[in-house]
């Protein structure tokens, strides 16, 4: 959920452009996309600029603008209905699901969520990141680039037509990464120069986002809501209407901890939509090949203006997170290794027993069954997916985790 946010990074306020100014002046294009974000007004320039594009679709900054704002729009939606339906992102289980992370505000009067509203939630996100992936991919100018300010901008969550200091986009970065150093401060001058190689890095974070979700919605959660859904929202839809009233103290046990053994044993998902999660696995094979290629372009920049992933030699936004040769030698190793266990053409090691099998990752996604997480670390979930075969060598994940001093995780969420 970091870099989720981190991808939403502010705006400057700098007010409207003159009249002077025309759709092709960088500087008008700037100005637009920078003063929808200072003054929350996310979907409004998402469908201002969007026209503005169709009458000059060769624009590619112009394009680019459109995309931040539609993929900042798609935060903005799931916020704004997260919000209407009185999501406790504060709530105790509320931070291990990234998707109900969002720091939405409080809701005094929220309206009652059902299982289906939830699912159409999560699925208007997908449809609208992909619209921000589908706007990005017609961008064909390596030279294309967008400067993007941390401190004056804002998300409207609670649809009041304004951004109050809770909904301010640093404010929620700082929430969901809580190392972060950042003051009130500095953030009025922080900005990011997002380059071509970002757009490519953005295009695979709408997939990565994508894939998780398609995978998620191509199983039936409708027990685990009727469960568990009281948990995460104020007024949540169940036939177990006990669930959602004031416990009577017993003395020996709390109710979240009766809830939240429920919940485990409840992630036992029957398939829906096979076709979905097979769809899952192309937005990670078309996550991986965007990565490849943004780094390409990486390579081939000879500015150092504020970068967001930094090459070698040039100094990155993040203090301390440079980026050295063998990190990026070994992380094409990575990719190259990620796309063989996709493809099923290299198996993941096995935890249990002493056959020498592998479970084909690939075969998950497109011969899913009912995803029950208990038997998943028991083993037996695994059976169907064990064949024998080669498997990813142990030695290379170490090496992986040398190169990146342990840090392998946080880079590869960082690098898409």
């Amino acid at each position: 959920m970091l870099l989720l946010t981190l991808i939403l990074l502010g705006a400057l306020a700098v007010g409207r452009p003159s009249q002077a100014q025309t759709p092709n002046d960088e500087n008008f294009i700037f100005d637009r996309v920078n003063s929808y974000l200072s003054e929350a007004q996310i979907a409004t320039g998402a469908a201002d600029l969007a026209i503005a594009l169709a009458a000059d679709p060769s624009n590619d900054e112009l394009r680019f603008g459109t995309g931040i704002l539609q993929f900042a729009n798609a935060i903005e939606n799931l916020g704004q209905a997260w919000y209407d339906y009185g999501l406790l992102s504060d709530g105790p289980l509320s931070g291990l699901i990234p998707f109900l992370r969002l720091p939405v505000p409080r809701n005094p009067v929220p309206a009652t969520i059902s299982h289906g509203q939830s699912r159409q939630a999560l699925n208007q996100f997908v449809e609208d990141i992909l619209q921000a992936e589908r706007t990005l991919a017609l961008i064909n100018d390596d030279a294309v680039s967008l400067d993007i300010y941390l401190g004056r901008a804002y998300v409207d969550f609670d649809s009041n037509g304004r951004g109050s200091p809770p909904e301010s986009l640093w404010r929620i970065y700082a929430a969901l990464n809580r190392g972060a150093q950042l003051t009130a401060a500095q953030t009025e001058t922080f900005f990011i120069r997002f380059d071509a190689g970002d757009v490519l890095w953005l295009r695979g974070y709408c997939h990565f986002l994508a894939a998780v979700l398609d995978f998620y919605l191509a199983h039936d959660d409708a027990q685990l809501f009727n469960h568990g859904a009281h948990l995460f929202f104020q007024r949540a839809e169940t036939p177990y209407t006990f669930l959602t009233a004031p416990s009577l103290s017993r003395g020996w046990v709390d109710s979240v901890f009766l809830d939240a053994i429920a919940l485990v044993h409840l992630i036992n998902l029957p398939v829906i939509d096979r076709p979905r999660a097979v769809t899952a696995l192309n937005h990670l094979q078309q996550m991986t090949d965007l990565s490849r290629q943004s780094w390409q372009l990486y390579s081939q920049e000879t500015d150092d203006i504020r970068e967001w992933i930094p090459y070698p030699g040039q100094t990155g936004v993040i203090p301390g997170a440079a980026v050295s040769r063998e990190m990026i030698d070994e992380w094409f190793a990575f990719l190259d290794e990620a796309d063989k266990i996709l493809a099923g053409d290299r198996l993941l090691p096995f935890w249990r027993g002493d056959d020498p099998v592998g479970l084909n990752l690939k075969r998950v996604f497109t011969e899913p069954q009912a995803f029950d997480a208990v038997r998943w670390v028991q083993g037996t979930a695994a059976a169907p997916y064990l064949e024998s075969g080669e498997i990813t060598d142990p030695d290379f994940w170490q090496q992986l985790m040398t190169s990146f001093n342990g840090q392998f995780l946080f880079f590869a969420f960082w690098f898409n």
